[in-house]
């Protein structure tokens, strides 16, 4: 057996063909070539890694590309590497391959300095043998455009038309994400203006949808909020739809609730709104009518930790000053194990070392990925199994609490 990164056009050529036998996916060589070649030179679109196992026969029997990603964590932005896709041939199933390549691709995510891995699971119990745990989940919340007659919309409203426009789009969304866990931190490509009044590229399944973006706007001359959707028509013909929400970004109650008044004007052309970002906010607990809010899970993702202590250094904390020591178990990467001392003021983590003391908390390295990022908090951690609170419990309640998770891969 051995194990590389793929580099040649050859082995990359040979990754995709490994990648579309393992999904059953039908694939065109001559586009996998041309794809191969293009990444080969570093001139794909989408950068990205891929890693091989080998046989004996120097076959190539499993493969998998990866990605990386700047996300915003604690309000500040942190290196992570995504396992984008994962294929083993199935005549070389069963002899761990992918465990192998597994561990070999997380440590090199490691050394290279990202401190957390992400992927979308075809099977959770499959990738929770190395240590992934469920982080986030897309939500989709869909409501009749009338139920929105409740919020009003005092802001002055503007479409975006240039470049200036979308500069100021990007200030609010910036803003934003620093408040939300794992959000991605969009780098200049995504906010190209495309002309039209649309910027970055379109969603994948309606490319032939225009984009909308409005921005509310105070008296005097400040943005609070902008909203994105596309319009798509239905079964009632090419006049009436619905309007489907890609980006909603706020900074305040009221703009978010001037984005709902603003939305109920084109009640004329849709007859619902449907909401796709918005994990941490319950539209029931708002519209008039609670039962005419329908949701829908669209997926999951899942995320471990690589870099424990600094992890924990970045997260934030509670203003006052004290310290605890968490105890973590990592079945996969076992040198993560161990004892941490954290000690913080005013806010923030000020130190983080590892320790012989005795444990305030000790938990799975699933579980606490979970608590550090946010996806839970102390109470629901004891419903998961290897969770016990030894000592300093009213501490710990205030650290690890829930918090806005907008991990979307």
């Amino acid at each position: 057996m051995r194990i590389q990164r793929l580099t040649t056009a050859d082995e990359l050529f040979e990754n995709e063909r490994v990648l579309a036998t393992a999904f059953l996916h039908p694939w065109d060589e001559k586009e996998a070539r041309e794809k191969a070649e293009a990444q080969a030179a570093g001139s794909a679109p989408v950068p990205e890694e891929s890693w091989g196992v080998f046989d004996d026969a120097d076959k190539l029997v499993c493969g998998i590309s990866t990605l990386r990603h700047q996300l915003a964590f604690g309000g500040q932005c942190i290196p992570v590497g995504e396992v984008h896709m994962v294929g083993s041939l199935p005549e070389g199933r069963g002899g761990g391959n992918v465990r192998t390549l597994m561990a070999e691709i997380l440590r090199h995510f490691k050394r290279r300095g990202d401190q957390m891995a992400v992927l979308i699971p075809f099977s959770f119990s499959f990738y929770r043998k190395f240590g992934f745990e469920l982080a986030a989940r897309r939500t989709t919340q869909r409501v009749p455009v009338d139920q929105l007659g409740a919020f009003e919309c005092g802001y002055a409203v503007t479409r975006v038309n240039g470049e200036n426009d979308v500069t100021f789009i990007r200030h609010l969304y910036d803003d934003f994400v620093a408040s939300r866990n794992l959000a991605e931190v969009r780098g200049d490509a995504a906010w190209a203006y495309a002309g039209n009044g649309e910027w970055g590229e379109r969603d994948l399944f309606h490319r032939d949808c225009l984009r909308y973006t409005y921005v509310l706007w105070d008296d005097a001359g400040r943005a609070h909020a902008y909203v994105t959707f596309i319009f798509v028509t239905g079964e009632k013909g090419p006049f009436v739809g619905e309007l489907k929400v890609s980006d909603l970004v706020y900074d305040s109650p009221e703009a978010f609730r001037g984005v709902l008044g603003f939305l109920h004007r084109l009640r004329a052309k849709a007859t619902h709104v449907e909401f796709d970002l918005m994990d941490d906010i319950d539209l029931a607990t708002m519209i008039p009518d609670c039962d005419q809010v329908e949701r829908t899970v669209g997926g999951h993702v899942m995320a471990r930790l690589l870099d424990v202590p600094g992890m924990l250094l970045k997260m934030p904390h509670p203003v006052g000053s004290s310290s605890y020591v968490v105890e973590v178990e990592d079945a996969f990467m076992p040198e993560s194990s161990g004892r941490y001392r954290v000690a913080y003021e005013a806010g923030k983590a000020v130190a983080v070392e590892k320790t012989d003391e005795g444990p305030d908390l000790s938990v799975t390295e699933e579980t606490l990925c979970q608590l550090i990022v946010g996806r839970i908090g102390l109470n629901d951690a004891r419903y998961r199994a290897g969770t016990v609170v030894h000592d300093n419990e009213q501490d710990l309640e205030q650290v690890f609490v829930r918090r806005p998770v907008s991990l979307d891969l």
